[in-house]
């Protein structure tokens, strides 16, 4: 009897990456801040607040928090940041 061994790898994959282009510039804006509850997300997204606003001439730094991190944002949670914020940040990751 013999064995068989699969390998899922299908080798490297080469692409290109660049950065989203911008509509404007973050000077003047409104970021949207999301929270998405694990712990100690809320430190890291203050963090980024403070850099941010330390850094750029915000015009205002929206917090949104999740309820839980498995669960995303509520259809008028997202429409409200969408219209109110020209960037958003989203998450903390493991």
């Amino acid at each position: 009897m013999g064995l068989i061994i699969y390998n899922p790898t299908s080798g490297p994959s080469l692409k290109e990456l660049r950065m989203a282009k911008r509509d404007k510039p973050i000077e003047g804006s409104v970021i949207g801040l999301v929270d998405n509850g694990k712990k100690n997300s809320d430190t890291v997204i203050q963090y980024i607040a403070e850099r941010l606003e330390q850094k750029y001439r915000l015009q205002d730094v929206i917090h949104y928090k999740k309820t839980s991190f498995s669960h995303g944002l509520t259809d008028a949670e997202a429409s409200n940041l969408a219209q109110q914020c020209d960037f958003i940040i989203s998450g903390v990751g493991d």
